[in-house]
């Protein structure tokens, strides 16, 4: 829509957020290097740098399939953001398709120079790294993949709903300031999570040239349950890397808990208070309890080399409230099972023993944890000819009561710098973890993978490379508006959900 204004002709035109991408893309100098990674021949109409730059923005401002960039350019204006475009048409996905090509080679090292860049130039603080794995779901049929050593494959296996779908693995780094992404990279669907964390984080290392900023000694690597196995443990030991994780709670765990207790050590409480709880009055609040001691970890190849380890116990009331349900909720239903199976002894086919322990695994047991607590006994009556089978169970109530008291226990080890921390400091930099969460959630709700139509796992690693370049200038554009409001001290009023309109003069 043309208008005259003071009779300067000027035109309407949206441009959604790419007002304020495009500057923080262009201090970063992405395009740059791009092309200094994937030269292009002089004579294409297009380098990779200003295609990759195109495709991470229609990521940002409308996430439609790439069939369809000429019309989200025709959308937003493209032409008269970028001079090189003469037409929209020229934004197409055959030239996308090329520059994801180029781009699957040289991700890592393109990544790791623009993290390099954006840790100069914002002063992003890198002393806290929060890791995660996601497995990243995709449709369609993918059973042509070429075989390609290191290349990322797509494969079958269960997502967290329990839905049998093509995945690939995501791993990701993300900075404690802002919850930024600082690192990811695409693996294969099958890939087990343990594994990950060590290469991982040596590849951020050098890659981003960590160095530069800060020595290792000086990092806290923080992740869930997955990270501190006892291998990965070693490898942040010996690089002097500090890590905090929970542990998987084993019997020898409960065990020491116990020893501790009895050897008069008490509960603390730890002040943590989550931000959704903060509005809460304190007697409707989750409380969290610590208890730590120390333990000494030897190095298997040189015992003479040996570290001090923090394990931190540490006691949610909410999460002992869930347990306790959950262990009720079992116990209950496996009891009724148990019930209505003794009706049935002797009828149909429960007539004999075998079959009746087999309905009882069946039926009452299935995976609920709370069977450990049953005991089942099928006895025989000799004189009962008609119905000689009878089927008894009873209940350990001094097991119940004994996992009762650990109900909302988990530990915590912490390693390195982060084992000379008080508990409340381990406590809150451990739920701190949700800040990478919160960058899988930026991938998966905002700026959506989907829709894909692409053919080879390669370009799909490379496009998800792009995805999570948008979701990196998104984070920075929100950690500076935050810094900002935060000096205002005052929030801000009549601020509308941006339009995308401004005027481009002609």
């Amino acid at each position: 829509m043309a208008i005259q204004l003071h009779e300067v002709e000027f035109e309407t035109r949206t441009i959604g957020p790419l007002v304020l991408t495009v500057p923080v893309l262009r201090r970063l100098g992405f395009r740059e290097m791009v092309n200094r990674h994937c030269p292009i021949a002089e004579q294409a109409e297009l380098d990779h740098g200003l295609v990759a730059e195109l495709v991470t923005q229609s990521r940002l401002s409308d996430p439609t399939a790439l069939y369809d960039l000429p019309g989200w350019a025709e959308r937003f204006a493209i032409a008269a953001l970028y001079p090189e475009i003469e037409r929209t048409g020229q934004v197409n996905d055959d030239r996308a398709g090329r520059t994801l090509d180029a781009l699957y080679d040289q991700r890592a090292v393109i990544w790791g120079d623009l993290i390099a860049k954006a840790a100069q130039h914002y002063e992003l603080d890198l002393h806290r790294l929060h890791a995660d794995t996601m497995a990243m779901t995709f449709a369609g049929l993918f059973a042509e993949q070429p075989a390609i050593e290191g290349a990322p494959r797509l494969e079958p296996g269960y997502n967290p709903a329990g839905e049998w779908l093509q995945q690939l693995k995501l791993f990701a780094l993300a900075a404690g300031d802002g919850g930024l992404p600082v690192w990811f990279d695409v693996l294969p669907g099958g890939t087990g999570d343990s594994t990950t964390y060590a290469p991982q984080f040596a590849a951020f290392s050098d890659h981003a040239r960590l160095a530069r900023f800060l020595p290792l000694e000086d990092i806290i690597l923080i992740g869930d349950r997955k990270m501190p196995t006892a291998d990965n443990q070693l490898t942040w030991l010996r690089l002097n890397l500090g890590y905090i994780g929970p542990m998987t709670l084993q019997d020898h765990h409960r065990q020491t808990l116990r020893d501790v207790l009895e050897a008069g050590h008490t509960w603390q409480s730890l002040p943590y208070v989550a931000k959704r709880e903060s509005v809460k009055l304190p007697a409707q609040r989750t409380h969290d309890r610590g208890l730590g001691h120390t333990v000494t970890v030897s190095d298997p190849q040189d015992p003479s080399r040996h570290w001090s380890v923090r394990h931190l116990y540490g006691h949610s009331s909410a999460l002992g409230r869930r347990e306790m349900a959950r262990r009720q909720t079992d116990m209950a239903a496996i009891e009724a099972e148990l019930q209505r199976l003794q009706g049935l002894v002797n009828k149909y086919d429960y007539k004999t023993p075998e079959m009746v322990t087999r309905r009882v695994q069946s039926k009452a047991f299935k995976k609920r944890p709370a069977q450990k607590y049953f005991t089942i006994e099928v006895v025989s009556h000799a004189d009962r000819p008609a119905a000689p089978l009878e089927l008894r169970y009873r209940v350990d109530d001094a097991q119940v009561q004994r996992d009762a008291e650990l109900d909302g226990v988990y530990l915590l080890v912490a390693g390195g710098k982060a084992a000379t921390l008080s508990d409340a400091e381990i406590m809150a930099e451990w739920k701190g973890q949700y800040k990478v969460e919160h960058s899988f959630r930026l991938v998966n709700q905002l700026f959506l993978v989907t829709p894909l139509f692409l053919k080879t796992p390669q370009r799909i690693a490379a496009l998800v490379f792009l995805v999570m370049v948008g979701a990196l200038i998104a984070g920075l554009i929100e950690r500076q508006v935050r810094r900002a409001l935060a000096e205002l001290q005052q929030p801000l009023k009549g601020l509308m959900p941006l339009s995308g309109t401004a005027c481009v003069r002609r």
